[in-house]
């Protein structure tokens, strides 16, 4: 009974966010007020970070315009060190730029030079930390060419990392972001492959974390090769939550697992994982919900 009942409120739930996300779109909706509700206290001396696939384009749930001022808002809210998002166009980026104000600053470059090319960027709170490197590469045989791609993978795929240092205790370390191929498990295997060897390089200065869409699951070849090299929050987290991070706008009703991980440098104290999984007017920020964690980085 309990799961009938569960059905039937999500399958509302999407019915709900689809009708205003076309009312939305034809100008006859507008939220009076963006509230984020559900965001966790931060831990003195704690690092907070996110992870947001943000879906690239423009659909019947949501315009990219309408969905970043959500997006924008939960940022805020949730108020982290440093972010990382997937599927970001430039479009978006200019968005969150816009929204964000001068408390961020984001580094990375595009996958390709196609038309509407994706990022995976960093930002970091430029208020509280100084960049001391960044840079992007490719997840392919050739990881210092832009562009290219390997191992069968559709897109070129890349990673891109930012090494912080805050202007407070001066502790360093690198946020790493990224977004594996979504058709080949091989695929996917081989591109961690090559973002391990740059994490195992970036540890030397420091702890590392690393966020991203892995299109896998806990278990499959990817994340093992990840989870070698790196802890998984969700697993090692004191406070942790469960559940889907795909969700495809309320459309996905089976209880899956996450695809999206926030990974950090093995033995990290991570006080909390959360999976964000707010709407805003019962509209859905994405296709996907972003992944939060707390950490206590002792670099």
């Amino acid at each position: 009974m309990e799961q009938i009942r569960m059905f039937y409120k999500e399958r509302l739930a999407h019915l709900t966010a689809l009708v205003l996300a076309v009312l939305m779109s034809l100008s006859l909706f507008t939220p009076e007020a963006i509230e984020v509700t559900d965001v966790p206290p931060r831990a003195e001396n704690t690092v907070r970070v996110i992870s947001f696939n943000v879906r690239c384009k423009d659909d019947i749930y949501g315009t990219v315009k309408n969905r970043a001022a959500f997006v924008s808002e939960a940022i805020k809210a949730y108020a982290p060190d440093s972010f990382g998002v997937q599927e970001a166009t430039k479009q978006w980026l200019d968005l969150l730029d816009a929204a964000l104000g001068d408390r961020y600053a984001s580094v990375g470059e595009p996958r390709n030079d196609a038309r509407n090319t994706e990022y995976s960027a960093v930002y970091y709170d430029k208020t509280a930390y100084t960049l001391l490197d960044s840079g992007t590469l490719w997840l392919s045989e050739t990881p210092d060419k832009p562009g290219s791609k390997s191992f069968y993978s559709s897109y070129p795929r890349i990673c891109t990392w930012a090494t912080l240092q805050s202007n407070e205790t001066g502790k360093v370390y690198t946020h790493l972001n990224t977004h594996l191929d979504h058709l080949l498990e091989y695929t996917r295997e081989k591109q961690a492959e090559v973002l391990v060897r740059q994490i195992e390089a970036l540890e030397a200065f420091g702890p590392v974390v690393c966020t991203g869409d892995f299109n896998t699951e806990e278990g499959a070849k990817a994340y093992k090769v990840v989870a070698a090299a790196l802890d998984d929050t969700k697993m090692t987290a004191a406070e942790t939550d469960s559940g889907k991070t795909f969700h495809n706008y309320g459309r996905l009703i089976a209880k899956e697992k996450p695809i999206d991980f926030i990974f950090v440098t093995k033995g990290t104290p991570v006080l909390r994982y959360k999976i964000i999984d707010n709407t805003v007017s019962g509209m859905y920020l994405s296709d996907h919900y972003g992944v939060c964690a707390d950490l206590l980085l002792g670099s």
